[in-house]
C-alpha cells in the first residue's frame, strides 16, 4: 500500500501545467477512488447499504463510498472523450452527420460536469460538519429515501390509480426515525419545509444554485474562481441539451478546445471533492498516506493553457480579433474580460458596443 501511495504522490507532482493529462486525471478518477471505497467498504457487504432504507449502518463510510463511485463514473466519461473525440476533427464535427456526433460529445461532457458541481458544492457542505457527523448523514439518506418512495408511491397514484402497500409503510417509517433523530437545520433542507407534509414533498431539497449561494463567502479563491467559472456552462446545460425553436444556442464548434476545457474543469473539481471526502472521513479512513497524497493534489485553478490574462489577444465570439486590457471578478466568482477589438474592418456585420465578456465568449490566441 506504501509504495502505491507513493508512486500516486510521484504522478500528482509530475503533473504538467498545460494540461490534464492521464497522469493527473487516473488518480483523480480511479486510483484515489478505488482506494477510499476500499477503505470504506472493509468488513461491510455493501449490497447491504442498498437494501438499507432506514440507513441504520456507517453512513459516513456509505457516503464517501458512494461519492467515490460517482467519480469514477465520471472518469469513465473522461476517459471515453479522450479516446473517441481525436477521431473526428472540428470540421467535421460541425457539419452533416458530424453535426450529431459533436452534440452527443457536448451533452455528456456538460452532464458531467453539471454531476461533479454539484457533488462538490454537496461535498463542500458535508466537510463543514464538526460534530454529530454520522446522524447528520444518517438524516441526509433518510430525507433521499423518502423523497424517492414518496415520488414513486405520488407516482403510482397520479397515472395508475395504484397505491403500493410496501411504500406507504416505508413513508411512515422514515418519517418516525427523522423525527427520532432530531436535527436541526440541516444544510440541504430547503427554508420552512417539513418533511412530515406531503404539500412540502417536491421542493423539500434546496437547489443547487442555493446550495452554492449560501457556499460562496466560504469558499477559498481558488474554488471559488473554478467553481464561478464553471457555473454559467452548468447554467446553459438544461438549453443545449433540450433546445427549442428560436431559442439561443449555445452549442460548441471548437470541439476539441472547449470540451477539454469542460473536462479539465471537472477534474479540478473532482479534485477538491477527494479533499472534501479526506476530510469528511478524517476519522474512518484510518490511512495516513492515503490522505496526504490526495492533499497533494492541485485543485485550485485550470491549467495555465484554459487561461486568458489581461494582454492575450483573443478571438471574441469566434469572429473577432481582440487584445484583453481588463478583468473582473463577481462576488461569485465569475470573472469578465473587456477587450479592445484590433480588427475593425468596415465590412464586419458586428456591433463593436459591447466590451466585456465571459470567458466562454473567448477563444485565446496563438501570440
Amino acid at each position: 500500500m506504501k509504495k502505491i501511495i507513493q508512486k500516486l504522490l510521484g504522478l500528482v507532482r509530475k503533473r504538467k501545467e498545460s494540461q490534464t493529462e492521464d497522469n493527473f486525471s487516473r488518480p483523480i478518477f480511479f486510483q484515489f477512488p478505488t482506494l477510499l471505497k476500499k477503505g470504506m467498504s472493509s468488513g461491510i457487504n455493501v449490497g447491504d447499504w442498498g437494501k438499507d432504507y432506514l440507513s441504520k449502518h456507517k453512513n459516513i463510510e456509505k457516503y464517501i463510498y458512494e461519492a467515490c463511485e460517482a467519480l469514477q463514473i465520471y472518469g469513465i466519461s473522461y476517459t471515453k472523450h479522450n479516446k473517441e473525440l481525436g477521431i473526428y476533427s472540428d470540421e467535421e464535427l460541425n457539419n452533416g452527420i458530424g453535426e450529431v456526433v459533436g452534440r452527443n460529445f457536448e451533452i455528456e461532457a456538460r452532464l458531467t460536469l453539471r454531476l461533479t458541481q454539484e457533488l462538490f458544492i454537496e461535498s463542500w457542505h458535508f466537510k463543514e460538519i464538526k460534530s454529530n457527523k454520522e446522524n447528520v448523514f444518517r438524516h441526509f439518506f433518510l430525507i433521499k429515501s423518502l423523497k424517492a418512495f414518496y415520488s414513486r408511491e405520488n407516482n403510482l397514484k397520479k397515472f395508475c390509480d395504484l397505491s403500493s402497500s410496501f411504500d406507504v409503510k416505508v413513508i411512515s417509517e422514515i418519517r418516525q426515525e427523522l423525527k427520532n433523530l432530531n436535527i436541526s437545520t440541516p444544510f440541504y433542507i430547503s427554508n420552512n419545509k417539513d418533511y412530515t407534509k406531503d404539500e412540502d414533498m417536491v421542493r423539500l431539497l434546496k437547489s443547487h444554485s442555493k446550495l452554492f449561494e449560501e457556499a460562496i463567502e466560504k469558499l477559498s479563491d481558488g474554488q471559488k474562481l473554478i467553481f464561478g467559472e464553471s457555473y454559467q456552462s452548468y447554467a446553459e446545460t438544461s438549453d443545449v441539451i433540450h433546445g427549442y425553436s428560436g431559442g439561443p444556442k449555445f452549442n460548441l464548434k471548437k470541439y476539441h478546445q472547449e470540451i477539454n476545457g469542460l473536462y479539465a474543469t471537472i477534474a479540478v473539481l473532482a479534485s477538491n471533492i477527494l479533499k472534501h471526502l479526506a476530510i469528511i472521513g478524517e476519522n474512518c479512513v484510518g490511512n495516513n498516506g492515503l490522505i496526504g497524497a490526495i492533499n497533494e493534489l492541485k485543485t485550485d485553478a485550470l491549467p495555465k493553457s484554459f487561461l486568458i490574462h489581461i494582454g492575450d489577444n483573443v478571438l471574441v465570439k469566434r469572429q473577432v480579433k481582440a487584445k484583453v486590457i481588463e478583468m473582473s471578478i463577481s462576488k461569485y466568482g465569475c470573472k469578465k474580460y473587456k477587450v479592445e477589438y484590433t480588427d475593425k474592418r468596415g465590412d464586419w456585420s458586428w456591433s463593436f458596443e459591447q466590451e466585456w465578456f465571459l470567458l466562454k465568449d473567448l477563444a485565446k490566441l496563438s501570440s
